[in-house]
């Protein structure tokens, strides 16, 4: 049965690794907490694949039917999200949603990057991102050190900004746009230096 609402306040969009997990479980975890409190308390729903997809479940069919069902994306950017035909359809989807309503300016994406990488996609270079790269971790200790004290009052705005995404979704519509999007085989553009 077709979806009628919104399921999903946010759709958790990164590339997977075995080495940053414990990383992506955690920022995961602190975005939802304090976006939850941005929004007045209210428990956010955050599609994580992680977690929301069962056992069971047909996986394709349950990534486009999430995507569909959520307000806004948050995406963790590195060069190798943009080789993930799954991570680019997710945001391209959101893209073609966007264009859909007109929301050149202030959209329904909402990213950060967790590595430089030094070349990310023309189009991505366009979105003002948020750079969490200093405190990218592949080490489990990394959330009992100082840095990860830090790394809290930068996740702080950041939920903030989700907030901002969350609330300017609009209304929802059955016919979201589903793109199934080629990898970037090479990387499209480096990154200016200043």
């Amino acid at each position: 049965m077709p979806a009628t609402d919104y399921e999903y306040d946010v759709f958790f969009s990164y590339r997977r690794n075995r080495l940053i997990e414990d990383w992506i479980v955690q920022v995961a975890g602190r975005i939802e907490f304090w976006l939850s409190q941005e929004l007045g308390g209210t428990p956010a729903s955050v599609f994580f694949d992680r977690e929301s997809i069962e056992t069971g479940d047909r996986w394709p069919n349950r990534l486009r039917d999430a995507v569909r069902s959520s307000r806004c994306l948050v995406c963790i950017w590195c060069p190798s999200y943009f080789q993930s035909s799954w991570c680019v359809s997710e945001w391209r989807s959101f893209r073609a949603r966007e264009e859909r309503l007109g929301l050149a300016a202030h959209g329904l994406i909402v990213p950060a990057k967790f590595h430089d990488g030094e070349y990310f996609p023309r189009e991505a270079t366009d979105i003002q991102f948020a750079d969490f790269a200093k405190y990218a971790a592949t080490i489990p200790a990394f959330w009992q050190s100082q840095r990860a004290v830090e790394f809290e009052d930068l996740l702080r705005p950041f939920a903030h900004s989700v907030a901002a995404a969350v609330r300017r979704a609009p209304a929802f519509s059955p016919d979201w746009p589903i793109v199934e999007a080629e990898p970037y085989r090479e990387p499209v553009v480096q990154l200016r230096r200043l």
